[in-house]
This record gives structure tokens, C-alpha cells and sequence, in this order.
């Protein structure tokens, strides 16, 4: 029995409501997605410091989260509670709640990061407690075992120093400077801060491109023979124009 002309039509009033639906659904897509691209940019900013955050501390480094972090999260809670009660992308553009979910994440996002580079940055003076090699420099005589000791110290130091020219990329990188600040503490351990003021002046002056005879005193000859020193220096006269 061939179909109804009633039949026919229920078919095709339902063929045209359901090309109707894809069409508003085709749409409301669409909408939805000028969102996502919208909020895709400072979620991806925000996710970056957050995990930047994670990664210290996971490491044992205390960083505070701004107060604009919980700000934007309770906004995003809310808008997510409307659009679960009613999936379109004119429940989120309702009102200023969107525009000011998409600054508040901007703001949490520098603020976040800022934390954690200061975060870092104090860092460095919480692992290591010591002196830079200039300050130490000044308090230490340079006897052979103390110039030695030195080097590797400033060396160490220097690359210390530069791993906080930027944020760890991953653990292994913080692992690093706690071993880096493990063996500076060790170094510094070798210095000798104990030698008479007159050897003290005496190494002085070597190091800045001789010593007169008048600072080679008895003190000094005394500590040059119980360290088997002598052999490390040499007396040479000055050229005509005062230099060595």
C-alpha cells in the first residue's frame, strides 16, 4: 500500500525541523567555538604558570598564589554552573560574566608568573647562605691551598649563580642547583681564615703584582717555612719605570 499524502507530509515536516535543528546546531557550534578561541590563549598562559607553580613546589619551594587566581576561579565556577544548566553560548556571553572571566585569567596569569620568578629568585638565598667569591675574596689570604679552593668556588658560583638567570624547566634542573649549592658548601669548607695579619698583607700584594721586601717579616718567613712555601715565590727586581 503506497504512503498517505498525510503520512507523506508528517515525513517531510519532520525531515525540514530536523534540517532546521542541524542548521541552529551548525550555528550554535560555531558560536561556541569563537568562545573556545577566545579563551584559549590566557587559559594556555595560566596553565604554563600554574604548572610552573607545581614544579616548585613539588621541589619544596614555597610560592603563595595570588588572590586574583581564586578570583578568576570562582568566576569560572559560576559561568560553568549556568552553561551546565544551559548549554549555549549565549548563557556565557550573558552580561560582563565572560569578558571578566577572560581578564581575570589575564590577571591571574601575571600575577602567577610573577610569584613564582620571585619565588625562585628567593630561592637561591634559602639553598645557599654563603658569600659571593668578591666578598669572600676579601677575607681569605691567598695561600696555595686557599687559591685553589677559590677557583673551583668562583667557577661553581658563577654557574650557580646562572641557573637562576631564568625558571627550572623541569626537576632536574632544581636538582641541579641543590647539588650546585651542596658543593659550593663543601668548597667554601677548605678555606683557611686563620694566618697571621702579616702574611695576610704579604699574599696581598702577590696578588696584585708583588711584594715589597719590607712585608717579607718574620711572621712571614715563619709561615712560608711551616707551609714549605718558598719554593712558590721568588724575588725579582724592579724595572726602571717601577714596575716588575
Amino acid at each position: 500500500m503506497s504512503t498517505t499524502l498525510p503520512a507523506r507530509a508528517k515525513a517531510l515536516r519532520d525531515r525540514l525541523v530536523a534540517l532546521d535543528l542541524l542548521g541552529a546546531n551548525v550555528e550554535e557550534t560555531g558560536l561556541l567555538e569563537d568562545l573556545r578561541s577566545d579563551l584559549a590563549p590566557p587559559a594556555a598562559e595560566l596553565s604554563r604558570a600554574l604548572e610552573q607553580r607545581r614544579l616548585l613546589v613539588g621541589s619544596g619551594i614555597d610560592t603563595p598564589e595570588p588572590p586574583s587566581l581564586e578570583t578568576a576561579r570562582k568566576r569560572a565556577a559560576l559561568l560553568l554552573e549556568r552553561f551546565a544548566a544551559e548549554k549555549k553560548a549565549a548563557t556565557l556571553k550573558k552580561g560582563t560574566g565572560w569578558a571578566n572571566l577572560i581578564k581575570e585569567i589575564k590577571a591571574a596569569s601575571t600575577d602567577l608568573s610573577a610569584a613564582v620568578v620571585r619565588s625562585w629568585k628567593a630561592y637561591r638565598q634559602t639553598v645557599f647562605t654563603g658569600e659571593a667569591p668578591t666578598v669572600l675574596k676579601g677575607r681569605i689570604a691567598m695561600t696555595p691551598a686557599n687559591n685553589s679552593a677559590f677557583k673551583t668556588y668562583e667557577q661553581l658560583h658563577q654557574t650557580f649563580r646562572a641557573e637562576f638567570d631564568r625558571l627550572p624547566a623541569d626537576k632536574a634542573a632544581i636538582d641541579r642547583v641543590k647539588a650546585l649549592a651542596a658543593r659550593l658548601t663543601e668548597t667554601a669548607k677548605e678555606f683557611d681564615f686563620d694566618v697571621p695579619a702579616d702574611v695576610k698583607r704579604f699574599l696581598e700584594a702577590i696578588q696584585v703584582g708583588g711584594a715589597n721586601l719590607e712585608l717579607l717579616t718574620d711572621p712571614v718567613l715563619q709561615w712560608l717555612e711551616e707551609n714549605k712555601a718558598f719554593d712558590n715565590y721568588r724575588i725579582v727586581p724592579r724595572s726602571a719605570d717601577g714596575t716588575r
